[in-house]
């Protein structure tokens, strides 16, 4: 995390989906390869890692995702309806933190595979390049976690965008800055139930 005084980054974990092919809240699947719920697993990385923690997810799932983490983690919660795609749950994010948040790492709820040195690598390009939204990739497949910064977006209304946050971002001429390491797990999420293909597969990021 940076230690920039006016500098504040916050973890998003994306939580707000139905998870249809799942067949439960996906931020409660464990995997063959870890204890731990998905939604546990990837905040405690960030929280390892020192940034505080945002979970955006729906007022049905929030009481059960609760209930996943362990009692030390004390996240604030951005509660927003179902429906919708990636910019309504980045916006409601940026508007719940305000002033607490400059930056934001989206990791959206079913990517858990995401190395600690892939956390300094985005750390340190962001530093540096504070104003562009920095996007891992692998093999040339976009990934997460995203780091972007809040400025842009502070003042929006969540319900008025529904679409993908890349939109947003091309409209708004943000610089995007794609940042290739050698971490397969930044784009392998897991939308299958476990024994279905738990292994995960590749998919780009929403930015």
């Amino acid at each position: 995390m940076s230690t920039d005084v006016d500098r504040r980054d916050w973890a998003v974990i994306l939580a707000r989906g139905d998870s249809r092919r799942m067949g439960a809240p996906k931020g409660l699947v464990v995997l063959p390869d870890d204890p731990r719920p998905l939604l546990r697993r990837v905040a405690e990385l960030h929280d390892d890692d020192g940034r505080p923690l945002c979970i955006v997810t729906t007022p049905a799932l929030a009481a059960g995702y609760a209930g996943a983490l362990p009692r030390r983690l004390r996240p604030v919660w951005a509660l927003h309806p179902s429906g919708g795609d990636t910019a309504a749950s980045v916006l409601a994010a940026v508007a719940r933190l305000g002033a607490r948040a400059t930056h934001l790492w989206l990791h959206p709820v079913d990517v858990p595979h995401v190395a600690v040195a892939t956390c300094r690598l985005l750390a340190g390009t962001s530093r540096r390049e504070p104003a562009a939204v920095v996007v891992p990739t692998h093999d040339g497949v976009r990934g997460h976690p995203v780091v972007m910064p809040c400025a842009p977006w502070r003042g929006r209304d969540p319900a008025a965008h529904d679409g993908a946050m890349r939109d947003l971002i091309r409209a708004a001429g943000v610089p995007v800055l794609r940042l290739a390491v050698d971490d397969p797990g930044v784009a392998r999420d897991h939308d299958e139930p476990p024994g279905t293909g738990g292994r995960g597969t590749e998919g780009g990021s929403g930015v």
